[in-house]
């Protein structure tokens, strides 16, 4: 009997979930079974159970204010002035004995399903990184660790492209995978500069010295007294001013004398491009012999033989942009352990976009789930018509979510690029696609290493990479 009656039990369930899902297809709000069996889902994950949850509806009940025209709802942190000026409707006597309207049941029901909704996908929204660096990457591996080959190899590296493409991230992750942060040191140079007036020699003489003082000192004490590092970093950087050695020196001559080497990366050296004799006095560190020496250098049209002449001696690595597989990784690695998915006919949309640089696959993912997005759309299952929906809009649409990628893509085309990159940018929009032969490789190479021209093998063409940087040089040219 027992068998029996589970069994019932879960016909009942079934045949309560084919109910639901038939009236969201009477109602229009899908088109077949799958969509429906999503809806009811979605609905019955975050529906609210009044008895279940009434600890919830009470600590919202609690909030209700009596003239709507104030709003309806005060916040947790108005509750007590709404209480001092008795603007609350229920007494906190009433609420506790669930002595409420109707009206107002059904109003905090649905506002903490909504405040349900929010948090789920806010949670998983701020896992998508919208413009900060990425300090331990799940992408470009192989590059990753094809530079780390090369800096073990004791040969210097340059790691190269535009704007927020994901420089510094490879080299956080170089020191998170690669070489550990007790053997690493990472210096941005203009946080480190003095400034653009001082002198050759007074840089020669304090660039780095704050930073690998700091270093020497935190591996000599390690889990000492904050108080005991400052103390040990000030004598430090004493004894980098009298042994009449640049702090690279210095830092190298204690490393040898251990018989130990460093990662060292100089990050956001661009501002020195104007002032050749200090990217000069950088790039001669590589001669230092126990520091495996990174430098990474924004991509800039107007300095690049500048650059090519000073970096002489280094191995370039252009950061790459995603593949379509690790376009699917990094989308889909924040979801595990949660419902949301993305099919891989989304995936290829996105692609297609981003042309798959990372920072605006994470503004595509942040901008459906986050709950401050214009653009927010709570679903499970993500498909290509939800990525079509948002970047088919125009661009003066997309507000806040790509701001960043927007002003990005207008300084790449504006500044970085030469006129006859710019001009093979404008002629690969007009056309589409252009036959490899068409154009001179060596005048290409630069617009494929930065990841904005695709050369298609198979067809033995070139195009633009990316639907959003498109976009935004054809405004650009209106």
């Amino acid at each position: 009997m027992k068998n029996f009656e589970d069994h019932s039990h879960l016909i009942d369930e079934t045949k309560q979930v084919d109910r639901k899902m038939q009236s969201k297809i009477d109602a229009g709000e899908a088109k077949n079974f799958s969509e429906a069996q999503e809806l009811v889902m979605f609905d019955d994950t975050f529906a609210i159970d009044k008895e279940r949850d009434i600890a919830d509806i009470k600590k919202l009940m609690r909030r209700v204010r009596k003239d709507p025209k104030i709003g309806r709802l005060g916040s947790e942190y108005s509750q007590e002035g709404d209480k001092k000026y008795g603007w609350l409707k229920y007494l906190d006597e009433q609420v506790e004995a669930g002595q409420w309207e109707e009206d107002d049941l059904n109003f905090v029901i649905e506002e903490l399903r909504k405040e349900r909704i929010d948090d789920y996908f806010g949670n998983v929204a701020r896992k998508y990184e919208s413009a900060m660096p990425i300090p331990d990457s799940i992408v470009r591996l192989d590059q990753e660790a094809e530079i780390a080959e090369t800096l073990r190899g004791d040969k210097p590296v340059l790691i190269r492209g535009n704007w927020r493409i994901g420089k510094t991230s490879m080299t956080r992750s170089l020191e998170t995978h690669q070489f550990g942060s007790e053997n690493s040191i990472i210096i941005d140079a203009m946080a480190e500069s003095a400034g653009r007036d001082e002198s050759l020699e007074d840089f020669q003489k304090h660039f780095g010295a704050h930073t690998i003082a700091r270093f020497i000192a935190e591996r000599e004490l390690t889990g000492a007294e904050l108080e005991d590092r400052f103390e040990k970093e000030n004598e430090l950087r004493k004894q980098i001013a009298e042994s009449q050695k640049s702090p690279f020196e210095f830092l190298n001559n204690y490393l040898v004398q251990r018989g130990e080497k460093v990662f060292l990366s100089l990050d956001e050296v661009i501002g020195f491009a104007e002032q050749p004799e200090k990217l000069k006095y950088l790039a001669d560190l590589k001669g230092l012999s126990n520091i495996q020496l990174t430098i990474v250098l924004h991509r800039f049209a107007s300095f690049e033989s500048s650059f090519k002449e000073i970096f002489d001696g280094y191995e370039t690595h252009f950061v790459h942009s995603l593949t379509l597989e690790e376009v699917g990784t990094l989308v889909r690695k924040p979801l595990e352990g949660t419902q949301i998915i993305f099919t891989d006919d989304a995936i290829q949309k996105i692609f297609a976009f981003t042309g798959g640089r990372p920072m605006e696959i994470n503004n595509v993912c942040r901008a459906l789930m986050d709950q401050f997005s214009e653009h927010k759309n709570y679903k499970f299952t993500y498909h290509a018509e939800d990525i079509d929906a948002l970047t088919g809009k125009e661009t003066w649409q997309f507000g806040e979510s790509f701001r960043v990628a927007i002003d990005t893509y207008k300084r790449v085309y504006g500044r970085s690029m030469s006129d006859e990159e710019r001009a093979i940018i404008d002629r690969l929009i007009e056309r589409d696609e252009v036959p490899v032969s068409e154009i001179d490789a060596e005048k290409v190479q630069s617009l494929i290493d930065t990841t904005f021209v695709a050369k298609d093998e198979s067809k033995e063409i070139y195009r633009v990479n990316g639907i959003l940087f498109k976009r935004v040089v054809l405004d650009q040219n209106l």
